[in-house]
């Protein structure tokens, strides 16, 4: 597997496009968001996965500012929004959905990778009457006797660790789950915003405690088939998040009828940074899709 170290033209251009990087205010704590694009063009929220952050998609934005009203936020606890004293499932829905009023989207179609997907699926359970459409990106819903509580039975969360330098820490950026991934351009990129200066050093942006006592919840498959929007569902082809033949295949029977399900060859469950340009692409149709 060829590495690329150095960042391609096509996305140091995507980073430099013209965007507002802001914050909303919701519920008592700021949100960070960055937004491209007209407010003409259609809508579409991308909402990142497990302790991740806005930055993960930046490229993204850039690439279809021209196409879409395009935001990408990162939920409280992450990134660089405000952490709170306790969360739960409903706590990032309305982060989403205040970052959706304060950039005015309109009937977004909302994106949600991995833990996103979990929290783009209770958003549109929520406003679903408000969305024009749903795009879950490797994340799949399991039959009652299948599910899993991702965070049932954690130990205790700890205080953050601390490093005495920032270079010390971005190296030991890993992906979870563990994956191979030959775009390092892209790892660096999103390492270097993962890690935030404290007093007693350089630690990670997320707050441990974000999911103490997170439930997730069985009822997702009735949730997905009762949506008032459309859902697409995207997967990498040798994704690890899951037992994957079986995993996948239960989502596709649990699908509402005539959603657009797409598998992205080559990529695991990290499918925009195994393959950029191809996930933008294929999402790219999936959204249209919905206009």
């Amino acid at each position: 597997m060829e590495v690329v170290k150095e960042q391609p033209q096509w996305f140091k251009d995507a980073l430099a496009v013209n965007h507002r990087d802001d914050f909303a205010e919701v519920s008592g704590a700021k949100i960070h968001f960055m937004e491209w694009g007209s407010p003409h063009n259609p809508s579409v929220i991308m909402l990142h996965g497990n302790h991740a952050h806005a930055h993960w998609f930046q490229f993204i934005g850039g690439l279809l500012a021209e196409k879409y009203h395009f935001v990408v936020m990162s939920f409280s606890g992450m990134g660089e929004s405000e952490w709170r004293s306790q969360y739960d499932k409903n706590t990032f829905v309305e982060d989403v959905w205040g970052v959706v009023k304060e950039t005015n989207l309109i009937k977004p179609v909302v994106v949600g990778h991995s833990f996103g997907g979990m929290v783009s699926l209770a958003t549109a359970d929520k406003y679903g009457d408000q969305m024009s459409g749903l795009v879950l990106v490797d994340f799949v819903v399991r039959h009652p006797e299948n599910h899993i509580e991702w965070y049932k039975n954690m130990p205790p969360s700890k205080p953050p660790k601390v490093r005495p330098t920032k270079e010390e820490l971005v190296q030991r950026f890993r992906l979870m789950p563990p994956q191979e991934c030959q775009n390092q351009f892209l790892l660096d990129f999103i390492a270097e915003k993962s890690v935030r200066k404290t007093d007693q050093g350089w630690s990670w942006t997320f707050d441990p405690s974000t999911y103490d006592n997170l439930e997730v919840g069985n009822d997702q498959h009735e949730t997905l088939n009762q949506l008032s929007c459309p859902v697409s569902f995207i997967y990498g082809e040798n994704t690890m998040e899951f037992d994957t033949g079986n995993s996948i295949e239960e989502m596709k029977e649990l699908l509402p009828e005539g959603s657009s399900i797409v598998s992205l060859t080559d990529a695991q469950h990290h499918l925009m940074l195994d393959k950029p340009l191809e996930f933008v692409d294929e999402l790219d149709k999936l959204i249209q899709g919905f206009f």
